[in-house]
């Protein structure tokens, strides 16, 4: 079963994925992020979890958090799925403005 920081990480990657903030990943990293993600929802191996969990969060720090399309929600969530895992997210200056 996934953690939930590992479904906040999902969740998150999910909606920059629909944002297109991972499409300069080449097909084969963006399969295995996809990969990724049907073994943390589907597997019940422990072991097989951990590995994708750890292989996905790998693979998000390949963001790109610049697009045009990332809605400042999106960052958010993204700022808050990253800090569980310590890893300090700096989003575009457009969306700290807006925080403020």
């Amino acid at each position: 079963m996934k953690t939930t920081s590992y479904a906040l990480l999902v969740n998150a990657a999910g909606q920059l994925i629909q944002q297109h903030a991972f499409d300069h990943l080449p097909d084969e990293k963006l399969s295995r992020m996809y990969s990724c993600f049907r073994c943390i929802n589907e597997s019940e191996n422990s072991a097989e979890i951990a590995d994708a969990e750890s292989e996905l969060l790998s693979l998000c720090s390949e963001a790109n958090l610049y697009v045009e399309t990332a809605t400042p929600q999106s960052l958010h969530q993204w700022q808050a799925a990253m800090s569980y895992f310590g890893l300090t997210v700096n989003p575009p200056a457009a969306v700290s403005a807006e925080a403020e």
